[in-house]
C-alpha cells in the first residue's frame, strides 16, 4: 500500500460544488488539498451529460458564482457546452488545475480515530490521506436505469440519457424514450425531429411552462461587461423572482398556485388542440409535489405526426422493442432513458466509513439525513456539499452550495488551527435538527401523493430544502461549535 503524505483536504468531485470549495479554500491560504475527479473534465454533470438540448432550468445569470460573474452567457438559459466551459475557466482562473487529479476515481473512504485521519482509497488502489474530506458528489450523479423484464434481450441500442450515445445516429430510427421529466423534456424535440417514430412513454404528466429564452443582445454584453452591477441588478432581479413568486407555491400559496397552474395550462392548451391529447399531458396532482419544467419547444413535439404518446404502464421489453399495458408491442431500434437519477442513495459512488466502523449506506438505511445538510454524526472531519435536504424547487442550487462552501470552510479552519483530531456534529444536535426539518416539509406540497424524486422509498422527504434560500443563507452564517464533538 502507498500511505502518502497526509494533505489537508481531499475534495472529491470536480463539479460546480468541488470547484466553488477548491476557490474558497485558496481564499483561505489552505494550499495543501486535491481535487479527485473520475471524469476525464471537470463540469461534473455538465461534462457528462451530453444529450441533444442539455440546459440548465435556471437562468445562467443566477446558475453562476457570484464571485466570478460571466457578461457574456449567449442566451438567458445557456447550452450544456457553454456552462461546461464556464466552469473550466473557472477552474484556470483560480488556479485549481494544479490540485486537481482527473480521471481518478474513488472507491472508498475510512476515518482512522488514532490519527484523525481519512485513508482515501482510489479504484486503481493508490491510498491517499487527509485531516478532512469534502464530497462534492452532489445528489445527481448516480443514472437510474429501470431493471424492466427482458430488458437485456432486446436486440436494439439502449442507454441512459445522462451517458449519451454520440455514436449511433437517430435519423430515420424507430426510438422508444421511457420517461418524461427534464431531461427527457430538453432532448424529446430534438429526437422527434430525427427519428422516423418516437414513442415517448410517459408515467405522469408534469406541469410545464413557458422558458421564454432569448439570445443575449451585443449591447447586453457590452453593459454587463462595462458596468457589473447592472448583472449584479439582473442577477437579483431573477434571483427574487423564485424567492417571491415561485417559492411560495412549494408552501401550498393559495394565492400563487392557481397562478402558476394557469399558466401551466395555457402554455398546453396553446400547443395542444387534441382534446385526448391534452389530458394524458395535464398532470392530476397539485403543482410543484413534483419539479415544475420549463420549456418552449416541448409540447410542440407531439404535434408532430411521427410523434406517440404512451401513458399505458411498461410491462417489459423484448428482443423487437417494448411492451405496455394497453397489449400493444411497439417495435423499436433504439430505447433511450430519461428516468433521472438515483437520488436517494447519494454518495452511494463512494464507501464512507465513519469512526465506529458504520458505512454512511448503514447510517441511511432509513433515508439521507445530514446536520444543516453538511455534516453527519460519526463521521468526523468529513463535509458534504449539496447534501441531504439542500435540494431546492426554486431558485439556484449554487446559491445554496456557496453558504455550504462557507460553512465547510470555517469548519475546516477550526479543525486545522486549533490541531484537533476529530470534529463531529454531537447525534442530538443532529438529530434534533433532522427532526425539525421533517416537521418544517410536513407544510411543503412534497408530502402530497405523488410521486417524486424528492422522496425515498418509504415517502420521506430526503432532497429538499422546506424553507427560502434567504432563510438558508442566515441558517448557514457561521458553524455553531456547541453542536459539535471535538478531540
Amino acid at each position: 500500500m502507498n500511505h502518502s503524505t497526509t494533505h489537508q483536504v481531499i475534495i472529491i468531485g470536480a463539479g460546480m460544488s468541488g470547484l466553488c470549495m477548491g476557490v474558497r479554500l485558496k481564499a483561505l491560504g489552505i494550499e495543501d488539498f486535491l481535487i479527485l475527479e473520475k471524469s476525464a473534465g471537470v463540469g461534473g454533470t455538465w461534462h457528462d451529460n451530453t444529450y441533444p438540448g442539455a440546459c440548465c432550468d435556471v437562468p445562467s445569470v443566477l446558475y453562476s458564482y457570484s464571485f466570478e460573474p460571466n457578461p457574456n452567457w449567449s442566451r438567458k438559459y445557456s447550452p450544456q457546452g457553454e456552462i461546461r466551459a464556464y466552469f473550466e475557466h473557472c477552474a484556470d482562473k483560480y488556479g485549481l488545475r494544479e490540485r486537481l487529479r482527473l480521471s481518478t476515481a474513488v472507491s472508498s473512504a475510512e476515518f482512522d480515530e488514532a490519527s484523525g485521519e481519512w485513508l482515501v482509497t482510489l479504484e486503481n488502489g493508490e491510498q491517499l490521506r487527509a485531516r478532512a474530506v469534502v464530497s462534492g458528489l452532489g445528489q445527481l450523479n448516480i443514472p437510474r436505469t429501470p431493471a424492466f423484464a427482458g430488458a437485456d434481450t432486446f436486440t436494439g441500442e439502449q442507454f441512459h440519457s445522462a451517458r449519451w450515445r454520440h455514436d449511433i445516429d437517430l435519423k430515420g430510427k424507430r426510438v422508444a424514450v421511457i420517461g418524461n421529466a427534464a431531461s427527457a423534456l430538453q432532448f424529446i424535440p430534438h429526437i422527434a425531429r430525427e427519428a422516423a417514430q418516437l414513442h415517448v412513454y410517459q408515467r405522469s404528466a408534469n406541469y410545464v411552462v413557458k422558458r421564454n429564452d432569448r439570445d443575449y443582445t451585443a449591447g447586453e454584453k457590452r453593459r454587463f461587461a462595462r458596468w457589473p452591477w447592472l448583472q449584479k441588478l439582473h442577477r437579483a432581479a431573477v434571483y427574487l423572482r423564485g424567492e417571491l413568486l415561485f417559492y411560495p407555491v412549494l408552501r401550498n400559496s393559495r394565492l400563487l398556485r392557481p397562478l402558476w397552474e394557469k399558466w401551466a395550462r395555457e402554455h398546453l392548451e396553446e400547443h395542444i388542440d387534441d382534446p385526448v391529447l391534452r389530458r394524458q399531458l395535464t398532470p392530476d396532482y397539485p403543482v410543484g409535489c413534483k419539479r415544475i419544467l420549463v420549456a418552449d419547444d416541448y409540447y410542440q413535439a407531439f404535434a408532430r405526426d411521427n410523434v406517440e404518446l404512451v401513458t399505458a404502464a411498461i410491462t417489459g421489453v423484448d428482443d423487437a422493442g417494448v411492451l405496455s399495458a394497453d397489449g400493444v408491442a411497439r417495435p423499436v431500434d433504439v430505447i433511450i432513458y430519461g428516468t433521472g437519477f438515483n437520488t436517494s442513495a447519494m454518495l452511494s459512488g463512494v464507501n464512507f466509513v465513519g469512526s465506529d466502523g458504520r458505512s454512511l449506506a448503514e447510517a441511511w438505511q432509513q433515508g439521507a439525513e445530514a446536520y444543516r445538510g453538511v455534516c453527519v454524526a460519526g463521521f468526523p472531519n468529513l463535509f458534504m456539499l449539496y447534501g441531504p435536504n439542500t435540494n431546492l424547487g426554486s431558485n439556484s442550487i449554487i446559491f445554496m452550495v456557496e453558504r455550504q462552501v462557507d460553512y465547510v470552510a470555517a469548519c475546516i479552519e477550526k479543525l486545522l488551527t486549533h490541531d484537533l483530531r476529530a470534529l463531529a456534529v454531537n447525534p442530538a444536535a443532529m438529530r434534533a435538527y433532522n427532526d425539525h426539518m421533517q416537521g418544517e416539509l410536513a407544510g411543503t406540497v412534497w408530502v402530497a401523493n405523488c410521486d417524486s424524486w424528492y422522496k425515498n422509498a418509504a415517502g420521506k422527504v430526503v432532497n429538499n430544502w422546506p424553507n427560502s434560500t434567504l432563510y438558508y443563507w442566515w441558517h448557514m452564517r457561521s458553524p455553531d461549535f456547541a453542536d459539535f464533538d471535538m478531540r
